[in-house]
Formats: structure tokens, sequence, C-alpha cells
């Protein structure tokens, strides 16, 4: 809330280490201007102290017993609940260090507290010395030889004036002056490692892979081992990949023609499969346009386009296929005249639209989509079968 406890905590405390400075920082950070009414939790000075939470226990009672922080007013805190209550605590000052003590006083007096004397802020007690090492100044232990030869990188020689090797006993080169044979791995008397196979120096450079004949050297680069044969396998699924289902190619066509029968994604995707399968069992494309786009949208279009299709689509193959002979003359994408055969369900659209009755039926949340019967919003099927029928 004020400056001057950070500054008393950053320069003048008495602190022994740094963690005491910063777990003193921390609370300062949240105290007034006296240092009173600082309740941070020791979470958040464990995060801002960058120490753990049981540290931060243990030098708040280390600071409370050197009489940097005693614990403060807690009305302070009442205000956060009892569980989460943090301990309240007052940074004890020094009269002597603030520089405008009238100013602080006055802002107490603000606060209805009493001003701050020289007998309740007396000076602190400098900081005791920090604790050393037990082990500083010691000299390091010596290894142990053995330990040095069995850790690797040093070779004891036999012994003292050894009559075999005329040298002195010691430390040495194991590739110098010594019984160990020559070159970069050698066994030493307790066992070692030791190349079983060693590579030659140079090995020739010419020899072929064992993955194909050294006459495929000569060939042009990507024709060996395979790899021509499956590009071929791998381009053979990205072919029929690109083999256009007609289910999709005749609704990209009504799209085309009728933009607001426009579907994409995984809607366009999915009605094309059922499109396609039409057309397998006897649909003619003729037929499937009319279908689709043989009569206007709804006004207004509950659920969506795409719904409106499936609709359609679920209403015609109710029926069995229409024949199969296309009309005479124009476009096969061009839209079938009066003599096309319709379903017997259109018939009961046709007459409820003559009508002036709903055009379609708003069963099933508005996804239905059926004609209706006269007079009634609702069609055969969601007139006679319950809520829940399954379709």
């Amino acid at each position: 809330m004020s400056l001057l406890p950070i500054l008393w905590a950053l320069k003048s405390a008495p602190v022994v280490d740094a963690q005491e400075r910063a777990i003193l920082v921390a609370l300062a950070e949240s105290a007034w201007s006296d240092g009173t009414d600082a309740f941070p939790s020791k979470k958040t000075i464990a995060e801002i102290a960058v120490v753990d939470w049981k540290t931060v226990q243990r030098r708040l009672r280390t600071l409370t017993e050197r009489r940097l922080i005693a614990q403060g007013n807690q009305k302070a805190a009442a205000y956060i609940p009892e569980h989460f209550r943090p301990t309240v605590y007052d940074l004890l000052i020094p009269y002597s260090w603030y520089p405008d003590i009238e100013q602080v006083n006055a802002e107490r007096k603000g606060r209805g507290k009493a001003p701050l004397t020289a007998e309740g802020r007396p000076d602190l007690a400098p900081a005791p010395p920090k604790k050393r090492r037990a082990d500083k100044g010691k000299p390091r232990p010596k290894k142990d030889l053995a330990e040095a030869d069995a850790g690797g990188g040093v070779y004891k020689t036999p012994g003292d004036n050894d009559p075999q090797t005329g040298q002195e006993g010691g430390l040495q080169d194991p590739g110098v002056g010594s019984t160990s044979p020559p070159g970069g791995v050698y066994e030493s008397q307790r066992g070692g490692l030791e190349d079983p196979q060693p590579s030659p120096a140079n090995p020739p450079r010419d020899t072929p892979r064992p993955s194909f004949p050294p006459q495929a050297a000569n060939e042009e680069e990507g024709g060996t081992d395979g790899t021509r044969a499956a590009d071929a396998e791998e381009e053979a699924p990205k072919a029929q990949q690109q083999t256009p289902n007609p289910g999709v190619s005749l609704l990209l066509a009504i799209g085309a023609k009728k933009p607001e029968l426009l579907l994409t994604g995984k809607t366009l995707k999915d009605q094309g499969l059922t499109v396609a399968g039409m057309l397998l069992s006897g649909w003619t494309e003729q037929h499937l346009w009319q279908v689709i786009a043989g009569r206007p949208l709804p006004n207004p279009v509950k659920t969506s386009v795409g719904g409106v299709i499936a609709g359609r689509l679920r209403d015609a193959m109710a029926a069995p296929p229409p024949s199969s002979i296309p009309p005479q003359g124009g476009s096969p994408f061009q839209q079938a005249d009066e003599s096309t055969p319709a379903p017997a369900s259109w018939k009961v659209k046709q007459a409820t639209v003559a009508s002036g009755a709903h055009a379609e039926c708003v069963g099933d949340d508005g996804m239905c989509g059926r004609p209706v019967v006269d007079g009634t919003p609702f069609c055969l099927r969601c007139t006679n079968q319950p809520a829940n029928a399954p379709f």
C-alpha cells in the first residue's frame, strides 16, 4: 500500500540472508506506511519470494523472534472467511528510520490510531552472523588409490621397483612405460573391455547396399528398392479419391442452378452418398432433380437447407423408384416436366398447398418437412404415430 515499508525491507532491514529479505519485502508490499496490517497468505509470500511455503513459515517465526515483525490487529482481515484468513503482521520499522514521521503519524491519525513514538518503535538489533558450513576451511579427504583405479582413467603400476619392468611404483599414463598393450583399448589385470572385432582403418567406399543389386546403382534416381512400385501403389488410392461422387456432382449442379439449395462440407458429403445410393437403386438424375429442387424451400426454414433436402430424399425413398426413362429432349439436369411421375405423398402436398394450408410438417421439432394433411400442420406419419415413435 505504501513504498516506505518496501524501501526499508530492501535496504535497511537487518536480515540474515536473501530468503529473509524476500519474505520481508513480500510482507511490506501489502503494509501501510507505518508497517501495519500486512496479511498476505503464505502461498502468496512463497510465490513472491520463490521459496517453499514451509520455508515461509519457518522464516516468519525467526523474524518474529528477532522483533523485525510482530502479530498485528487481526481484525484487519476479518472480512476474509475464517478458514482462508491469514495472520496479520506489523513490520516494526524503527521510529528513527522514517524521513518524515509527521506525515506517517498524520496518516495513522486519519485511520484512528495513535502516533508512532521512539519508545514504541525502538531501533532494531543488527542481524546475527550468518551460519557457516561445518566443513568450511577443512581440506577435502584424498581419494584412495584403489578407488581412483576403479574409477578408470588412472593406471597403477605393479609396485615399487618392480623387478619385471624396472619402473618405480606410482601413477602414470597407461600408454607410456607400462605393461599395458598399446592402443586406445587395453585390458587391465582385473579385467576390462576389449574390442572383439576391430574395424579396418580404411573401410571400402564402393560397397553396394544389400537392399538392391549393384547394377541398380546406374539407374535413374528413384528407380531402386521398389520405390516406383510403391509410388504407383500410393497413387492408386489417390486417383480413387479424386473420382467424383455422382451424388455430390448432382447436388453441386443443383446448387449451381439454385444457390439457395447449395450444400457444402460434411452435409454435401453425407447427402451425396444418399443420392448416389438412390441412383444405383434405379432413380434417374431427372427424378432426383425434381425431388430436391421441384419445390421451393419453406418460408421460413425452421431447420437448415441440408435438413430440408434430407427430408425430401427420405420421403422419396419411401416409394419405389419411378421409371428410368428420361424425358424427350433437354439437358439431363433440366427439371422434369409435368409428365414426370411423382410419389403419392407429393399429391397430398400439392392439394394442401392449393388449399392454403401449411406447406411442410412441423413435427419432430420442425425437422420432419413431410407433406401435411389438409387443415393441420402435421403429416400423416406425425398425425397417426406418437411423438416418440421411431423413424
